[in-house]
């Protein structure tokens, strides 16, 4: 089993540093955001992937940028294709750069009213150059997940698939779980965090409540995980300690290698 870590984590410095600080926490992979970094230390996103790659990590995939993602259930077809065509670009460029997956939302914000056909025809079309370019499409499962349980029942192609972030899930009381086992099969990716069943806290797994006992027999069982995927930020608590004693406590929190 590999193990990966998102490349921002709460500590404000470099990308470069902080993809060191990864690697010398014991990981194997970084996730990466495709989106440039701004001052005081600006990067283009196209150098992140030469960055890691040259600290011996792999690239498990990258994320989207957040922007306006209720819009594709809302747009008209000519109002979203733009945002059609940039996503489209984005799994190019993970095409281009080697990069296994490509991790996006449904939704940004709770307060809208879905068209759920315009939502599967943005996705539909998105998966299908997914699969042009044999990339994976990880749909994340945000707020209102039953806007990805409904893409995974409409949407079959190989490619296309769900991000499971353990965090977003368990603050839905009435879903925890559920749509987990239900599509695990269809995995692509993974956010691994804990919580308080509160807020999106991005907490250790084991500083919460969330019952990782139960979460990762369902993940390992389905057979299409070899990564295990964190999406963590330093807490109060961490920060006023070296940032490299917060990614090796990550990395050591779900450790299966030792049993």
């Amino acid at each position: 089993m590999k193990y990966s870590m998102f490349s921002w984590f709460g500590f404000f410095m470099p990308f470069e540093e902080r993809i060191n600080l990864i690697a010398d926490g014991g990981f194997d992979a970084a996730m990466i955001s495709w989106e440039d970094e701004f001052e005081p230390w600006a990067l283009k996103k196209e150098e992140f992937p030469e960055i890691t790659r040259k600290k011996g990590l792999e690239i498990t995939n990258i994320h989207a940028p957040f922007i306006g993602y209720n819009d594709i259930w809302e747009a008209s077809r000519l109002e979203i294709t733009p945002k059609l065509r940039l996503f489209q670009g984005f799994i190019k460029d993970c095409y281009d750069f080697s990069i296994p997956a490509m991790v996006v939302h449904t939704n940004d914000l709770d307060d809208f009213t879905p068209d759920l056909d315009k939502g599967r025809a943005f996705f539909s079309e998105l998966a299908d150059t997914a699969e042009k370019y044999g990339v994976n499409l990880a749909v994340e499962n945000v707020s209102r997940q039953h806007l990805l349980d409904f893409l995974l029942d409409e949407i079959h192609a190989p490619h296309f698939g769900m991000c499971y972030d353990s965090s977003h899930d368990f603050l839905e009381e009435n879903n925890r779980g559920k749509i987990l086992a239900k599509h695990k099969g269809r995995l692509k990716a993974l956010h691994l965090s804990d919580n308080d069943f509160l807020k999106d806290r991005h907490w250790i797994p084991g500083e919460g409540f969330i019952p990782f006992n139960e979460i990762m027999p369902q993940i390992l069982s389905s057979g299409v995980v070899d990564t295990i995927s964190y999406e963590v930020i330093a807490s109060e608590k961490w920060q006023d300690q070296k940032p490299l004693s917060f990614t090796t406590a990550v990395r050591q929190s779900l450790d299966l290698n030792k049993e």
